[in-house]
C-alpha cells in the first residue's frame, strides 16, 4: 500500500467510529443493534490502533 491509500484506510475507520458513536448517542439504535455495534465498533478501533502501531 501507498501512503495515500494508509491515509484513506486510516480515516475511513475514524469516520465508522465516528458514525457508531453518533448513531448510539442520538439513541437511534435498538438494544440487539447496540451490542452488535459495539462489537464492530470494539474491532475497528482495534484494527485502527494495529494499523497505526505498524505504520
Amino acid at each position: 500500500m501507498n501512503d495515500t491509500t494508509d491515509t484513506d484506510t486510516a480515516e475511513h475507520l475514524r469516520a465508522a467510529l465516528r458514525h457508531l458513536e453518533a448513531a448510539r448517542q442520538d439513541g437511534e439504535l435498538r438494544k440487539t443493534n447496540a451490542v452488535a455495534l459495539e462489537n464492530v465498533s470494539n474491532t475497528v478501533s482495534t484494527v485502527l490502533r494495529e494499523y497505526e502501531d505498524d505504520g
